[in-house]
């Protein structure tokens, strides 16, 4: 049985980001403490999580819930804008409410790899890569065995070629720079129920 929490798992149990997990840490009405350091991270022992949780009329069912492990999802990133990877990752993995494991990719060589290492279970994938075409890892994507469990959505910045994706095998295809629709979309693929927060904004796309 866990017997400590970091704010990330909080918010996921309690459904809040974790910047709303450390305000009420920081006003008292979540007790815990800061680890040692500069950058001191937040750990919230069981009894105070479920005190808090109580307080909150929150089910127990949630906390229960996080007690059988479950597995990270395996997301794969692909563009060439390494900013723009920064920030559609950092999106993802700053939403407390689920639990993901993210690759990056910035070429077509890195993708095939990261596909046949790590076998994700969606791919963001932007057409507009180096070293081979979108379309073209697309369609490696949907020919493979291997990867015949993975999502693929399109998130490119030329809806013109939507249908032609979509008829290569793409799961779903959203315009750039909607961030808030491509969340969506992940999280209705994946089978994650989501409860709205803030989206983190994107660099423009030059």
């Amino acid at each position: 049985m866990k017997r400590f929490f970091t704010s990330a798992e909080v918010g996921r149990i309690c459904g809040m980001s974790v910047p709303t997990v450390l305000k009420r840490f920081e006003e008292g009405i979540l007790k815990g403490y800061k680890t040692r350091g500069d950058k001191g991270e937040l750990r919230v022992p069981r009894a105070y999580l479920t005190e808090f949780m109580d307080r909150l009329g929150i089910p127990r069912e949630e906390l229960d819930r996080t007690e059988i492990g479950t597995e990270k999802r395996r997301l794969l990133m692909v563009d060439d804008d390494e900013v723009l990877l920064k920030a559609l990752k950092a999106n993802f993995i700053q939403d407390s409410r689920i639990d993901v494991d993210v690759r990056v990719a910035s070429n077509a060589v890195d993708t095939l790899f990261a596909c046949g290492n790590t076998r994700p279970d969606l791919i963001i994938l932007d057409l507009k890569i180096p070293g081979m075409r979108g379309e073209k890892v697309l369609e490696f994507i949907k020919a493979s065995r291997e990867l015949a469990e993975t999502k693929v959505v399109v998130f490119s910045g030329f809806p013109r070629l939507k249908p032609k994706v979509m008829k290569s095998g793409a799961d779903a295809f959203v315009a750039k720079p909607d961030v808030k629709a491509l969340k969506e979309v992940v999280y209705q693929l994946l089978g994650i129920e989501r409860r709205g927060r803030p989206e983190l904004k994107l660099p423009a796309e030059a």
